[in-house]
């Protein structure tokens, strides 16, 4: 066997709690304190899990350390050796990139087990995995395991009291020490120091909108629509929602989806209930305005009316989710590297009287300052494919 870095597998373990000693004789004996002893661990393992509860005001960090242990074949320490784990709640950063400075401080219990302040560690619990082989505990939440000499089992003391603290050194290097104390009513004494190399866990989130700057769709040719009838399911026939592809020649449609190459704009225009696009009713002549939606995404009920334009659903980028209105640069039926998630404006509507269709699109993608996405554009009727 040879040293090496630890690979944390708890799946076997003994949990040994304060209240699981013989209390028949109390009273009768003597008791004696073990003296704490400081534990100083020797390697770390450090996680930056960032805003995970998306309210932009705290940022989980996780570590982990041990000492040095020899390890089996499959991964598993073999004791002599300690390791612990923090969860702590640290200030939020906007960048959503770690920051060890943001880290800095000392640490206390959470008050409650709903209590994500600042410069709290969050407690101890024991996590149910059922496998094969039957029923697991496994420790999360801020733990110490100890490991005992030539044994696998961990004897897990669940922490929740206590404090620590963090230190970024002028050398470069943190320290971070405390005293925890936990279900078995022992003092764990700790530290640890050096280069923090930690490993982002924040999953990077998709743009809603690369274009960086006005974009004008020259070429379409063509459109596709489909009856979405009461889409949003207000049950009093007040509106039809219309769902309405304006594509270049180059793109075709294979169920109701563009493929190829080329630039496509999908709209979602609101209609009269009574409106019969397979009839050949066409979509009304007017100015449609793009609906705002709310903080969750929604829109307020008054607003979704005939001659409103719904606008795209934020984080959605794969059907059946893909929702409103985008403007996307298609690659081999694929979307390129330009795509916008259309945020406001309006779209205007006049017919012809061969029944033709001219759309004159005045859009703003959801970026901050917004870009322009436009477009004027006439479609004959043979041109326009009901889906």
């Amino acid at each position: 066997m040879k040293k090496c870095t630890l690979y944390l597998v708890l799946v076997a373990m003994a949990f040994v709690a304060c209240t699981d000693k013989d209390t028949s004789d109390v009273g009768t004996s003597d008791f004696t304190e073990k003296e704490p002893t400081e534990v100083v661990f020797t390697n770390s393992q450090i996680y930056y899990l960032g805003d995970t509860s998306q309210e932009q005001s705290f940022d989980i960090w996780q570590i982990k350390f041990y000492t040095d242990m020899e390890i089996d074949e499959l991964g598993n320490p073999i004791g002599p050796g300690s390791v612990m784990q923090l969860i702590l709640n640290a200030p939020y950063e906007e960048s959503q990139t770690p920051n060890i400075e943001q880290l800095e401080g000392v640490y206390l219990a959470q008050s409650n087990s709903g209590d994500y302040s600042n410069f709290t560690f969050i407690y101890g619990y024991l996590d149910i995995l059922e496998l094969p082989d039957g029923r697991h505990e496994l420790p999360d939440g801020t733990f110490y395991a100890s490991i005992p000499e030539g044994s696998k089992q961990m004897d897990i003391d669940l922490l929740d009291d206590g404090k620590l603290e963090i230190v970024n050194n002028a050398d470069g290097t943190t320290t971070i020490k405390g005293t925890l104390i936990g279900k078995q009513c022992r003092k764990r004494n700790f530290s640890w120091s050096g280069v923090i190399e930690v490993k982002s866990e924040v999953k990077q989130e998709v743009p809603n909108s690369t274009i960086k700057s006005d974009i004008q769709i020259e070429n379409i040719t063509q459109a596709l629509m489909q009856d979405k009838g009461d889409n949003f399911y207000l049950r009093d026939e007040s509106y039809r929602d219309i769902l309405i592809f304006l594509a270049e020649e180059s793109i075709s449609f294979e169920w109701g989806k563009p493929v190829g190459t080329g630039e496509v704009l999908r709209l979602e225009l609101l209609v009269p209930w009574s409106t019969n696009i397979e009839a050949g009713d066409g979509i009304p002549a007017g100015r449609y305005t793009m609906m705002q939606r709310n903080a969750d995404t929604s829109f307020d009920k008054a607003n979704i009316v005939p001659f409103r334009a719904v606008s795209g659903l934020p984080n959605r980028f794969v059907a059946p989710y893909w929702a409103g209105s985008w403007y996307v640069g298609y690659v081999d039926g694929a979307w390129g590297e330009n795509y916008a998630r259309i945020d406001g404006g309006t779209v205007t509507v006049e017919r012809g009287e061969d029944g033709s269709h001219r759309f004159i699109c005045n859009l703003q993608d959801c970026s901050s300052p917004a870009f322009l996405v436009t477009t004027d554009t006439t479609i004959t009727n043979d041109k326009i494919i009901i889906y």
